[in-house]
């Protein structure tokens, strides 16, 4: 029922986007309508090439998943979904890959667009745009939102009926990745960045060479192989996206048209300034906002931004839009986890920084005393 009133929903907004687009944006909707579909090329580049590639790394992933189920009777999706964004491979793979494809799915997509996403893309473009006074509230606040992850994955397990035993047998894993990630961002952040930012570029490079064999074969007609998805398969999949975000990035301005006052109010009660406000709203549509506008925010708004952007990025954003594409019934628990997520990482963030707060005040006072 979620699932389908979230499409109806960014559905009248891509309506009236588009109207508004038409008639010359008098309610600044038609930007926003356009804005959706500007990302098409972003999105082939990012989405067809790996998407293409997919039947091959099934062959590559094919042993470990054989090995991983033989031993430890765990889902081979445990794996794509723990290293890859859903739209990055991520779902493709495990929903191939699983011993059950529904199960498959639901990894897929809860866990590719949470964990997937950060070690696939978060980690490695976060590390790359931000500053380096900044580092050590990034390395904090990524290091909460890891944390949180698993419990919004449970939580959207419940949602979504999957039977209790199977999801917690399933989901060891990703709490004792998250845990360690959490604990090596804390230790030696820079080596953990580095890792991940060389694993970005490999992730990169895939898509770049799917579409390099693409390419080959369109222009040249010489089809490398037998493990690529055709080009007009991959270029559907991206349209279907493009026409989702048509609609969702009109949809995250109303809102944020709507909520502004209440969260600016929120944030002040927080302590937050107002840039980190406008930063958790973009958040929602993707998380490339949070880290260029890291520098504006004070400390505690750089760890509460951070750890959402972790946990609760993409909402209304490509992930969504891809979703939508795919498995449109895996949208209600999406939404469970991101928000379960992304709201228990805002929650512990705020307690781990008041915390600080409280023991920087405490020195400072007997530092007074002195």
């Amino acid at each position: 029922m979620i699932s389908k009133l979230a499409i109806y929903i960014i559905g009248i907004f891509f309506i009236i986007g588009a109207i508004d687009y038409v008639i010359g944006s008098p309610l600044k909707l038609g930007n926003k309508f356009e804005e959706g579909f500007k990302t098409m090329g972003t999105l082939a580049l990012g989405v067809v090439g790996i998407y293409s590639l997919s039947p091959l790394l099934l062959k590559v992933f094919s042993p470990m998943a054989q090995f991983v189920w033989k031993f430890f009777r765990l889902d081979p999706s445990i794996i794509p979904s723990s290293l890859f964004a859903v739209d990055m491979g991520g779902y493709e793979l495990c929903k191939n890959i699983a011993v059950n494809s529904e199960f498959g799915a639901f990894m897929g997509i809860i866990v590719g667009s949470t964990l997937g996403a950060t070690v696939s893309f978060t980690l490695p473009i976060a590390f790359s745009i931000t500053e380096d006074k900044d580092k050590e509230q990034l390395a904090k606040g990524i290091m909460v939102g890891i944390i949180s992850i698993p419990v919004g994955c449970i939580v959207a397990g419940i949602w979504q009926g999957i039977n209790l035993t199977l999801l917690l047998w399933n989901m060891a894993p990703v709490v004792v990745f998250s845990i360690l990630l959490g604990l090596g961002l804390l230790r030696a952040p820079n080596k953990i960045f580095k890792i991940f930012k060389h694993f970005g570029k490999f992730v990169i490079g895939l898509s770049v060479f799917g579409l390099l064999l693409q390419g080959i074969y369109i222009i040249y007609g010489y089809k490398v192989g037998d493990y690529i998805i055709s080009f007009e398969s991959s270029m559907t999949l991206v349209g279907k996206i493009t026409i989702i975000l048509g609609g969702a990035y009109p949809m995250l301005e109303v809102i944020n048209r709507v909520f502004r006052v209440p969260l600016d109010r929120l944030g002040e009660k927080l302590r937050i300034n107002s840039s980190t406000i406008t930063a958790m709203i973009g958040n929602l549509a993707s998380n490339l906002l949070v880290f260029g506008n890291l520098k504006y925010m004070n400390d505690k708004g750089k760890v509460m931004c951070t750890a959402f952007a972790v946990s609760g990025a993409f909402v209304f954003g490509g992930q969504l839009a891809y979703i939508a594409s795919v498995d449109p019934n895996l949208i209600g628990a999406f939404f469970i986890c991101k928000f379960v997520s992304g709201i228990f990482s805002l929650l512990l963030s705020n307690f781990i920084m008041e915390k600080e707060n409280q023991q920087i005040n405490i020195k400072e006072v007997m530092g007074y005393g002195d």
